[in-house]
């Protein structure tokens, strides 16, 4: 095997291990993501947007119903 074809055989190797890495890190970014927020009241809402379910209050987090809407559903807080 001559040396540029050894240097090219590392470097690919090199790029492969640096591609895996890449994507085991941002597999565990795209988890983390996926689950919702914590609710304090138990209770999600639609975000204000125009909607008819704006201050309507759902049991489960998820996306708004509504027509046209589909928004993710926003944690209601806890009322002072």
């Amino acid at each position: 095997m001559t040396p540029v074809a050894s240097r090219r055989l590392i470097l690919r190797g090199a790029l492969f291990g640096a591609a895996c890495a890449c994507a085991a890190v941002g597999a565990r970014v795209a988890y983390a993501a996926d689950d919702p927020p914590k609710s304090p009241t138990g209770k999600w809402t639609c975000p204000p947007c125009g909607c008819p379910n704006d201050g309507k209050e759902f049991d489960a987090p998820g996306t708004c119903s509504a027509p046209g809407c589909g928004m993710d559903l926003v944690p209601v807080p806890k009322k002072p």
